[in-house]
């Protein structure tokens, strides 16, 4: 049998494709990796629609699986045991591309999808999703300056999103928030390995599957095109960042149009069932903010609330008229979103807009946090934050 450099040699052949099962040696030949001692776990929150709105490419590389981990190491490290079988068997699909923008060089290993892959139940809306695809990736710096591990304080000044866009379908309205996301994430030797995780979207597959992966912890709306006419999602060229985009060979006729259909409806359209739970389980803190919300306006909000000075930005949409924002308290937590400038002020009339968006914890109105939108003359817009008085 081949050494595995052999094997890598002959997989570069200029003009020779590796098949299937030459892949599946590159990338299982390997030997055991150490456990590592600090790994992160994060499920991306549920939202509605409503909420999420508020919310040079480089060439394919086989070789890079030899410097890097692999799709087995990782879900070892992971310690998911039914991943580990699952990236094992034969509906697992090895994309092994690399791309390089925004000073960081992005591995998309490959992808499955399936029921009851993962030894970990993930909860949404008190229903477990167990039908998932998931996705391994590989971040690392191209200048191959280390990322910090997991336990390291700027940990956080690190922040990315990957998450799976479908052909026909707003990726600001439909990502890893809206399609149940959720990720694993540990570094080791200067590189951020995760397997991000989502509803199973083998249903979209005669749509085109991209998996993008970006340098915010939101979806940024300056860092992908949408074009509403044809439903193609491209990069965005002139994004200063992150901004990577794959598209994933899904299988079409593993399409369930009529599935697609209803989940999608499923997203648009809550269930009766958790309108009711959620009027059942309503407190005293959420009356108390509902009908504050209610006694507020555009034009009487400085009598209740107070702006927030630090927060206020001037923004500016973009050629498609979506704009992103962002804002940090020390007391009341952070945000960011994107919104299409429409949404906002469907007349295009300068002011305020009547929709005022807020979010708050289990201590009412001491957490609430109000954002405002105002469209100024020259067609920038005004965001800030107000607290009640």
């Amino acid at each position: 049998m081949k050494k595995l450099d052999d094997i890598l040699k002959s997989a570069l052949t200029p003009n020779d494709e590796p098949d299937f099962r030459l892949n599946q040696n590159i990338l299982f030949t390997a030997k055991e990796a150490n456990r590592m001692e600090k790994r992160s776990f994060h499920k991306f929150a549920t939202v509605a629609l409503s909420a999420a709105l508020l919310l040079g490419v480089g060439s394919v590389s086989i070789y890079a699986a030899k410097k890097l981990m692999l799709p087995k190491e990782v879900t070892e490290e992971i310690e998911d045991v039914g991943l580990l079988d699952a990236f094992s068997g034969e509906d697992a699909i090895f994309v092994n591309q690399v791309q390089s923008c925004g000073g960081y060089d992005v591995t998309l290993y490959g992808i499955v999808s399936g029921k009851k892959l993962s030894d970990y139940d993930v909860m949404s809306d008190d229903d477990i999703h167990d039908d998932k695809t998931y996705a391994v990736v590989s971040i690392q710096k191209s200048d191959h300056t280390p990322l910090p591990s997991v336990a390291d304080d700027n940990y956080s000044d690190y922040p990315f999103l990957v998450s799976p866009f479908i052909e026909g379908y707003n990726p600001a309205l439909y990502n890893s928030f809206t399609l149940s996301g959720g990720y694993s994430e540990f570094e080791k030797d200067g590189v951020f390995y995760r397997v991000s995780e989502c509803d199973n979207i083998e249903m979209f597959a005669d749509h085109k599957i991209y998996l993008g992966v970006l340098d915010s912890t939101f979806y940024d709306n300056t860092a992908y095109r949408f074009d509403e006419a044809t439903g193609a999602i491209t990069r965005n060229e002139a994004y200063g960042g992150l901004n990577a985009l794959f598209e994933l060979p899904l299988d079409p006729a593993k399409a369930d149009p009529k599935a697609a259909a209803g989940y999608i409806k499923s997203l648009e359209e809550p269930s009766q069932e958790s309108t009711e739970t959620e009027l059942a389980e309503e407190t005293g803190a959420d009356r108390r903010v509902k009908e504050f919300m209610e006694a507020i306006t555009p034009e009487n909000l400085a009598d209740y609330a107070a702006p927030v000075e630090s927060t206020r930005s001037c923004l500016k949409p973009d050629e498609n008229g979506a704009f992103s924002y962002e804002y940090a308290l020390s007391d009341r937590g952070s945000g960011s979103g994107s919104v299409e400038i429409t949404d906002l002020f469907p007349d295009k009339t300068p002011g305020m807009s009547e929709r005022l968006n807020y979010s708050y914890s289990e201590n009412g109105l001491d957490s609430l946090v109000i954002e405002t939108f105002t469209l100024n003359e020259d067609g920038t817009v005004t965001f800030v934050i107000y607290i009640p008085k």
